[in-house]
């Protein structure tokens, strides 16, 4: 048997909301936390003080993962890979278009106007087509990430004075990008889908961590001094940001 009960924390300044459900079959305390919200699963004999002393323990760790779920503006959307879906790319829509090819071993997308072409392979099992067609447009959106984020990295880099970091193109479900702190910016290839402006706003804002790293207010006014409407980008991304995520 299982009971669930709403608590909150707070931690920093901030308060989150989270679930605790309780079930005898637990030994240990798991939290776990996603576009839905943190949840706690606890031992059905562990007391309210107990479960909430160990999640105020991981309250820096929780909102820090509840800020990159934020950033990207809410669940994902559930694409099926099949003709006449839309996908974006650089703030544009394009039509998908599977094409049955006998040789089409590895699905290798390619742009016709406004029409993302998919090359499949007949008769396969709809999963495995799917599974094709998503890498196909996975690597498509990667070769054009590549392309085009060191290009707007350079141009940022120059404004601020600093040199042109290393762009690198990662796979990430929860962050637009980040910077380490040996200056090295890494772009989420998602991100490629977005409008230009937006995808500037993540490339500069990563560009200005290479000076200031973290989010003091010298960081927000020198993003602020190379891109006066940012919080207007940061708020555009919020919202399309989960339409881009699949």
């Amino acid at each position: 048997m299982t009971n669930v009960v709403q608590h909150t924390v707070s931690f920093g300044g901030e308060t989150f909301a989270f679930l605790i459900e309780r079930t005898a079959r637990r030994k240990t305390v798991s939290i776990s936390i996603g576009f839905d919200g943190v949840h706690v699963l606890a031992p059905s004999d562990l007391d309210d003080d107990r479960v909430l002393g160990i999640v105020r323990k991981k309250a820096a760790w929780l909102l820090r993962k509840q800020t990159a779920y934020r950033e990207l503006g809410g669940q994902p959307v559930t694409k099926e890979f099949v003709s006449g879906e839309t996908f974006y790319f650089l703030g544009r829509q394009y039509r998908l278009q599977l094409v049955s090819d006998q040789s089409a071993v590895v699905t290798r997308v390619t742009a016709r106007g406004s029409t993302l072409i998919a090359p499949v392979l007949p008769n396969k099992h709809a999963s495995v087509q799917r599974a094709a067609v998503r890498g196909g447009l996975r690597q498509w959106y990667r070769t054009r990430a590549l392309r085009h984020f060191p290009v707007r990295a350079k141009i940022f880099s120059d404004v601020l004075g600093i040199p042109m970091p290393t762009v690198s193109v990662v796979d990430q479900s929860k962050r637009w990008g980040s910077c380490d702190a040996r200056g090295r910016i890494y772009l989420n290839w998602k991100l490629i889908m977005a409008p230009m402006s937006l995808v500037d706003y993540v490339i500069a804002h990563e560009a200005c961590h290479i000076l200031e790293h973290n989010h003091s207010r010298r960081f927000w006014r020198l993003l602020e001094t190379i891109m006066p409407d940012y919080k207007d980008r940061s708020r555009r991304l919020d919202r399309l940001g989960h339409q881009l995520i699949w």
